[in-house]
């Protein structure tokens, strides 16, 4: 059985995603604060601060609807959730704007709480008053609706992803199909949750989310904004000396479209001033150096292209650009 798990995505926010920064240090900050009590205080806190769908419906408790989305059970459960929000959170931010947001990201929230509320009404035939009485914590819902978000915006930005199937690999796949695959999971099994296997996962919270982020994004007629550029010195490259052992050649991917080729170049260690591209219209070669550490690579091109290096961005180690085909 293979399992998927996002790395980054290709695009990059023209403005800073506060409100993303303050979302996850929330998140964080808590989970650690109630684990920091013991165990014990942090099943209190999942209690007491977690929506238990019995009080919800009886008009008690409310602000559980508020403070159930910053509560995590366990540190896979925080893990899993942040990383989400962070790779897809701040591109949605920056087409919304950060107030618009954070309201659209809490909104989304309570859709998904109402959703998983419903659907353990539905299961009372036949898991009983149960479910009514189990507290439900975490951001997956409100993060759902991030998701749903980021499909109608960039449905086919490439997400870089780890696939874990007796080997670990890494490849670039389209958000459309990502995103896809993960809803159509969650709604298999929603599905199945309703016949009575529960598996103690809020799947309808995750299917109520991420529709509602879908619709309110067509609603209110969000754009996604055109991508940041960021310009590079091209110099010549200058050959190295292979017999050098410091001398390392980055991962690289190479993405060729019908109008383009991308490449992606995991370089560590440097910063962007310390990268150099040369394009020419069959090959590009990449070098970058800081005090010891250094990098170089030069690989053909399956395409002629115009050698202009275009869109380049450099995050979290991940160099990123584009060279736009020529024409024939």
């Amino acid at each position: 059985m293979s399992a998927l798990f996002p790395i980054h995505d290709e695009n990059r926010p023209a403005t800073k995603p506060y409100v993303n920064y303050m979302l996850i240090s929330i998140n964080v900050l808590v989970f650690f604060f109630l684990l920091g009590g013991g165990l014990k205080t942090l099943r209190a806190g999942i209690v007491t601060l977690g929506v238990i769908p019995i009080f919800i419906l009886h008009g008690e408790r409310l602000w559980t609807l508020f403070t159930s989305m910053f509560i995590h059970a366990d540190i896979m459960h925080l893990l899993g959730n942040m990383v989400y929000l962070w790779i897809f959170g701040d591109n949605v931010e920056d087409d919304m704007g950060h107030i618009k947001y954070l309201l659209f990201y809490l909104f989304g929230g309570l859709v998904a709480t109402f959703t998983h509320i419903a659907s353990v009404l539905a299961t009372l035939p036949t898991l009983g008053p149960l479910g009514l009485a189990l507290p439900s914590v975490g951001a997956s819902g409100a993060i759902s609706a991030v998701l749903g978000a980021y499909l109608v915006l960039y449905p086919n930005a490439k997400i870089r992803t780890v696939i874990f199937y007796f080997f670990i690999q890494i490849v670039s796949i389209p958000a459309y199909y990502y995103l896809g695959f993960w809803f159509l999971y969650q709604l298999f099994m929603g599905m199945i949750s309703l016949t009575g296997l529960s598996s103690g996962v809020a799947f309808w919270a995750h299917i109520g989310g991420f529709v509602m982020g879908v619709l309110t994004v067509k609603a209110l007629g969000v754009k996604a904004k055109p991508k940041k550029r960021v310009s590079i010195t091209v110099r010549r490259p200058v050959k190295p000396l292979y017999y050098e052992p410091w001398i390392r050649a980055p991962f690289m991917d190479m993405i060729v479209e019908p109008d383009r080729v991308r490449i992606i170049a995991e370089i560590p260690g440097v910063d962007l001033e310390n990268i150099s591209v040369n394009a020419t219209s069959w090959s590009v070669t990449i070098m970058a150096e800081r005090g010891h550490l250094r990098f170089y690579s030069h690989i053909p091109l399956p395409v002629p292209v115009i050698p202009k290096v275009e869109e380049l961005t450099y995050r979290n180690g991940v160099l990123s650009f584009i060279l736009y085909r020529s024409l024939p």
